[in-house]
């Protein structure tokens, strides 16, 4: 992944990307003894293909996990993808958590109220320390989110606090943000996608060169980063004076093995405990080894649709796209049926306690169906301004092989009604630099949410007013104002019924065409085990929760 240039286009809120398709990694399992038995559901929905049962209060010397990818920077700020949170987010603690099932709930502030719709007020816990043994204090959190905002910093996670009117410490254990004005999403916004503390000191002592083999993080959280080596791994010790409960494994190895070959070699002899961000196809291949979970990341991918540039600014070239791609045939055949055809880029768990399933499924139910077929694909071909037919580009990180197949797949298909499209594989950072550059008119969008609302999705990718992360220069005013006013409504089913308005308006436009909704799979060896799996599992610290298995 890249590090993020200042001032230029928040890439982390392009995508929640990562090395391998690891998303917000969800699961993990131990080896079965033999061949695992048939997967079984969990409550969570995620399947896995063996069982294993945890061991309370055993201590665990020494974890090493693979990882497909690998970092260039700590700094979330600097280099904000999937893989870079993982690391963070062990070290580092937000004011807010979420849970594993997508719930906010408290973190470093231990209880928060709003006294009015731009007011967000936050009690911090007593007697919290940084790693380094100095007190975390409410300065600290000020000097945080004002690191964030300053604009010389260039933070990737500025946009996210663009609407702060003032951030204050109002006691010894309180801070108080005031925003300019409503933002339903804000409260999200303080949780490990949008803020990670560390100290005033450190802050001031490392400008500039947070996040570095020789700076490291300094965090209040579970863990203390001891080593980093760019390209090849991070070493990280248990922090005893956590606030927390104490976590079973004292040193944790995360190595970046980018090669899925030499990944499961490792995990074979032995090299490795377990490896997370499992391609499907790759993780296939694991489950006579290892008991590989998957689980429901809520990530969708999908085509993004330049709607400013021709051909793609043809409503009719956008449907005759649509039609020819076989998005069944690639959850099927790709994903091996770990995957679900995408209606929307907001799943439709997303929407939680905001909108009732069954509304959820009506709404999506009235947004045009366009079932993969090539007589209506030619059809719509012949209607728009190429009608005889047209050359163009899709780019995919090597990093995402799954991408690349449905590439080809859709590639030719487009190429019986006349249409030539040329797949190439690019370095992650490569495509990372492209997003949002508008060199290349057709792209895939891969996101993978850190919160549970459908806004995450809506907001930035369908609003015209979002123009650092509108990547299909969309722009409708009846998209714009129903996001408008969703974003300042206090009332939830005023805020709901205006998010799906905007979904189902976008979605007969097509400025993106939804391919699936994804699962993360992940394996541990036969030893260890990961509790309370579920869509959001790993954006806290998720390490806390590996034990032994009985």
């Amino acid at each position: 992944m890249t590090s993020e240039p200042g001032g230029n286009l928040s890439r982390r809120r392009l995508l929640r990307l990562t090395g391998a398709g690891l998303g917000v990694l969800a699961a993990s399992g131990v080896i079965a003894a033999c061949a695992p038995p048939p997967a079984k559901e969990s409550g969570d929905g995620s399947t896995s293909s063996g069982a294993g049962a945890q061991g309370a209060d055993v201590p665990i010397d020494t974890l090493t996990l693979a990882l497909p990818s690998s970092l260039s920077t700590l700094d979330v700020g600097r280099e904000s993808g999937v893989l870079n949170y993982l690391v963070a987010v062990l070290a580092q603690e937000s004011l807010l958590s979420v849970d594993p099932s997508g719930k906010l709930g408290p973190g470093l502030a231990s209880s928060w109220k709003q006294p009015d719709a731009r007011t967000y007020v936050y009690t911090l816990r007593r007697g919290v320390t940084f790693t380094d043994g100095t007190p975390f204090t409410a300065d600290d959190v000020v000097a945080s989110i004002d690191a964030i905002r300053d604009p010389k910093n260039g933070s990737a996670l500025g946009y996210a606090y663009a609407g702060v009117e003032s951030v204050k410490s109002t006691g010894d254990h309180e801070v108080t943000i005031r925003l300019k004005a409503p933002d339903a999403m804000f409260a999200w916004t303080t949780t490990a996608g949008g803020l990670l503390v560390s100290s005033r000191a450190f802050l001031t002592r490392n400008k500039g060169r947070i996040g570095t083999a020789k700076t490291l993080l300094l965090g209040t959280g579970p863990y203390r980063i001891t080593e980093f080596a760019a390209d090849d791994h991070v070493l990280l010790e248990r922090n005893d004076a956590w606030w927390g409960e104490k976590p079973a494994v004292r040193k944790l190895k995360l190595s970046f093995v980018p090669d899925a070959g030499t990944r499961l070699v490792a995990m074979k002899s032995g090299a490795v405990d377990g490896a997370l961000g499992l391609a499907s196809d790759e993780a296939r291949g694991w489950e006579s080894n290892a008991r590989v979970t998957y689980t429901g990341d809520r990530s969708v991918v999908s085509l993004a649709f330049d709607t400013a540039k021709a051909p793609f600014d043809d409503l009719h070239v956008r449907r005759a796209i649509a039609h020819a791609a076989d998005r069944e045939g690639m959850v099927k055949g790709i994903l091996h049926g770990r995957a679900e055809v995408a209606d929307a880029l907001p799943s439709r768990e997303m929407w939680g306690d905001l909108m009732p399933v069954s509304e959820v499924g009506s709404g999506y139910d009235a947004i045009p169906a366009l079932p993969f077929d090539l007589d209506a694909a030619r059809a719509e071909l012949d209607k728009s301004s190429a009608k005889d037919g047209f050359t163009a580009e899709l780019h995919y990180p090597n990093s995402g092989p799954q991408l690349g197949k449905a590439a080809l797949a859709l590639a030719a298909s487009l190429k019986k009604i006349g249409i030539t499209l040329n797949v190439k594989e690019i370095t992650l950072e490569q495509w990372v630099a492209e997003l949002g550059s508008g060199k290349q008119p057709l792209q895939f969008l891969w996101y993978f949410p850190v919160t549970g609302d459908p806004a995450e999705l809506a907001d930035p990718y369908l609003n015209a007013a979002a123009t650092a992360t509108d990547i299909a220069h969309y722009d409708n005013s009846t998209v714009n104002t129903a996001l408008d006013t969703a974003k300042s409504a206090t009332d939830k089913d005023v805020r709901a019924r205006e998010l799906m308005k905007a979904v189902q308006t976008a979605g007969a436009d097509l400025p993106y065409l939804p391919l699936w909704w994804a699962q993360t799979a992940s394996a541990f060896s036969k030893e260890y085990v990961l509790l309370d799996q579920g869509p959001f599992a790993f954006i806290g610290p998720w390490a806390t929760r590996i034990r032994k298995s009985a």
